[in-house]
């Protein structure tokens, strides 16, 4: 089974798909950590003797090691290897977190690890978060969302979420901000963020967190039953 849910930055998405994930007794496909794991492998293996690993000419990098990247779960985590390796405690330095976006704006990067994403799904039942899983990573899903709220809402969701770095911003810079990635993220070239065809869309600017969840798995239950 493969559950897909697409919306804009703040919307929830991983969130909810960690809860319904727990909940289906399924997986959480984190399809962000494998752009993560790219970066990795260009910064400290294919440019590793690089006197500055930061400044890669990511236009001009022979990519055919990404399919040496796997992805795979254990006791419910997930992880990835590079060359059987696994390289996933080094993913979550932010020092990747620059290379990791540039990266996943190139269309060859996006097209590699497109084999590598359906490859996990083939072997596991997953739930994927993102902002073109259901339009162009698994377009054949059997279910698939698109998860959004209004900007007023998640801009308050911003700034209490004790993990996002807005400490000392004000809601009109966040606004500006979250404002300003919608319209990147919807007219990228690149895997543009879109509803995906059949997509069941969840507006959840006056949900709970857990009326959202609620929503999605009684459409789920609905329609599997």
């Amino acid at each position: 089974m493969i559950i897909t849910i697409d919306g804009p930055g703040a919307s929830g998405k991983s969130s909810v798909a960690q809860e319904i994930a727990r909940k289906l007794g399924i997986h959480h496909f984190s399809t962000g950590l494998l752009y993560r794991a790219v970066a990795y492998v260009v910064m400290y293996f294919v440019h590793s003797d690089s006197s500055n690993n930061h400044a890669v000419d990511i236009q001009n990098i022979d990519l055919s090691f990404v399919s040496e990247i796997q992805f795979r779960f254990k006791d419910g985590h997930g992880l990835v290897f590079f060359k059987g390796i696994d390289i996933t405690e080094f993913l979550f330095d932010e020092a990747l977190s620059q290379s990791a976006s540039a990266l996943s704006a190139l269309p060859e990067v996006r097209h590699r690890l497109l084999d590598v994403q359906r490859a996990v799904a083939k072997d596991y039942d997953v739930i994927v978060d993102g902002r073109d899983c259901g339009s162009v990573v698994f377009p054949d899903a059997d279910f698939k969302f698109f998860l959004t709220a209004s900007v007023e809402s998640r801009v308050q969701r911003i700034l209490k979420d004790p993990n996002r770095a807005h400490a000392g911003h004000d809601e009109q810079y966040v606004s500006g901000q979250l404002i300003a990635r919608d319209q990147r993220d919807s007219t990228r070239a690149i895997a543009p963020l879109v509803v995906p065809q059949d997509a069941v869309i969840i507006d959840s600017s006056d949900l709970t967190f857990h009326q959202t969840v609620d929503k999605f798995l009684e459409i789920i239950t609905k329609k599997a039953g």
